[in-house]
């Protein structure tokens, strides 16, 4: 059910966007090197925004424009500062949420499982990778998943340890790790993101 991790979006931003994974000496030289092209490339500010798009939508697993406008649609029926409501939104996704938990190594995987009805919601199946989570919400995954799933956190937690890198807990999450069961319990106050964004860039690409 996992797919292999490619550097691709890494090497197109010049940027180790997920420090929890593993990259392939060939994949870190390559990073590098394309970091140090763009610090000398000038940029218009179309370009700009244009990147900050990009950026945040290869973080988030390749969202295509439609979810993304759909998500924008919903943070504007809140009430607070519009920025920090679609990026809640965004974390609030099942595909995202799985990612975050350790519980898939990537968002193609994440929404495999989802897709692939293997993931449940208060006890029952949900088929959307956008689904979004309310407080209260508890995660699960039939049975013949968590082997998989168990394995992975097991491999974060130890590639985590021997790299010694910095891991956020999910504070809005209570997580049994041991059952493999997460239960949603209030918007995040702040987000961690894996690389350096400018959120009001990417807004203001949208408009």
């Amino acid at each position: 059910m996992q797919k292999q991790f490619k550097g691709k979006p890494c090497k197109k931003f010049g940027a180790f966007l997920w420090k929890s994974r593993k990259y392939t000496p060939k994949q870190e030289k390559a990073i590098a090197l394309s970091h140090k092209k763009l610090q000398t490339k000038k940029l218009s500010n179309f370009a700009i925004q244009l990147r900050a798009k990009q950026l945040v939508s290869a973080l988030y697993g390749q969202l295509k424009l439609q979810q993304v406008t759909q998500l924008l649609k919903q943070s504007q029926k809140y009430k607070g500062k519009l920025t920090h409501i679609f990026f809640s939104l965004l974390e609030k996704r099942l595909d995202s949420c799985l990612v975050q938990l350790k519980f898939a190594p990537t968002f193609g995987a994440a929404r495999q499982m989802i897709t692939h009805q293997k993931v449940f919601v208060n006890g029952n199946i949900v088929k959307s990778p956008g689904f979004l989570l309310k407080p209260g919400d508890s995660i699960q995954f039939s049975p013949e998943m968590k082997p998989v799933i168990f394995e992975h956190v097991q491999k974060s937690a130890t590639h985590a340890e021997t790299h010694k890198l910095v891991m956020y807990k999910s504070l809005h999450f209570e997580v049994n790790y041991k059952l493999l069961e997460a239960i949603y319990l209030f918007s995040p106050q702040q987000i961690h993101f894996p690389t350096q964004i400018e959120p009001e860039l990417f807004m203001k690409s949208l408009r």
